[in-house]
């Protein structure tokens, strides 16, 4: 990085949710000049690079709020983005199960 150089916008935090809004940004404005800035040496390093895998299914959030939404919106353009770029991954669904009966009602919510 330049010491005089100037951008449009800094992102701070090279993991998932940081470049993924670098790409979209920069795909919405091609000219913008976009910093992206990462405290460990190399991008999704820290939380994102040490997860489990799995694409968030928004499963447990208030039906229609907008965490609900955001997450399942996110889930479909991740694996939009993973065809289009022959990125592997596996859409295999998800079980979930009620270990007493006291959770069933929450088994219906679900559903």
């Amino acid at each position: 990085m330049e010491n005089n150089k100037i951008y449009d916008i800094t992102i701070v935090g090279g993991g998932i949710v940081g470049t993924a809004t670098a790409y979209k940004i920069q795909l919405k404005y091609p000219k913008l000049k976009i910093l992206l800035i990462e405290k460990q040496s190399h991008l999704a390093d820290h939380q994102t690079g040490n997860n489990s895998g799995v694409i968030h299914s928004g499963l447990y959030y208030k039906p229609g709020s907008k965490k609900a939404q955001t997450c399942v919106d996110g889930r479909k353009q991740l694996v939009k983005f993973a065809q289009e770029y022959n990125i592997k991954h596996d859409v295999c669904g998800k079980v979930v199960v009620a270990v007493n009966e006291n959770e069933l009602p929450y088994m219906n919510k679900i559903f």
